[in-house]
């Protein structure tokens, strides 16, 4: 019964994050949009900063990933960045969110140029682990599926003279909504992982 405690437990853990994701959701559905103010844009900057947070606490616990989890917090920095564009273009309007990505992006590869070696030998390290895997999928159900699915072609396809842009915005939204949540799951199974690790050596 041990044994299964704990999936058991992750189980549970894991369905009441997906059932938060649905709240944003409905409230943005009841009201017929999803622009970059509402409910659903702002849990995705949640789920995303509550990720970096956890990645870069992982850093803490172990020196053997720290190359790996730093690389990749940044790397979701980027995105949560990307996703508060709205305000990026308000605060700093001959700018936007642009150079701040950059800026972002040239540290994460200043780290993977001077540690790449050792990138290599920690993504070896955790290749089998379920967070990796679910990291994975992650990054595909966002940056393939989601683009494919929110194609305005489609949508024209399927809805025709009905078309409505705010019906193509809040599904695309939703489900990249779901891709970070799937990553922050991810995150939190590597932490997991790194946590663990730290106490068996």
């Amino acid at each position: 019964m041990k044994v299964l405690l704990k999936p058991f437990l992750r189980l549970v853990f894991y369905s009441g994050l997906f059932f938060l994701c649905t709240i944003p959701i409905e409230a943005d559905f009841l009201i017929g949009q999803a622009n970059e103010s509402n409910a659903i844009e702002f849990a995705q900057q949640s789920i995303l900063l509550v990720t970096i947070l956890i990645g870069f606490m992982s850093l803490a616990y172990s020196s053997q990933y720290k190359v790996f989890m730093s690389v990749l917090s940044l790397f979701i920095a980027m995105h949560l960045v990307r996703e508060f564009d709205a305000w990026f273009d308000t605060q700093f309007p001959s700018l936007g969110w642009f150079p701040f990505v950059v800026l972002l992006a040239i540290i994460m590869l200043t780290i993977l140029i001077k540690k790449f070696k050792s990138f290599l030998s920690q993504i070896k390290s955790l290749n089998n682990t379920l967070g990796f895997g679910i990291l994975l999928i992650s990054l595909a159900n966002l940056h393939v599926f989601t683009r494919i699915y929110g194609k305005p072609s489609n949508w024209r396809n399927i809805m025709s003279d009905k078309y409505l842009y705010s019906v193509e915005r809040a599904s695309e939204e939703s489900v990249e909504l779901v891709a970070y949540m799937m990553i922050l799951i991810a995150v939190v199974e590597l932490f997991i992982f790194v946590k663990q690790d730290k106490i068996i050596n």
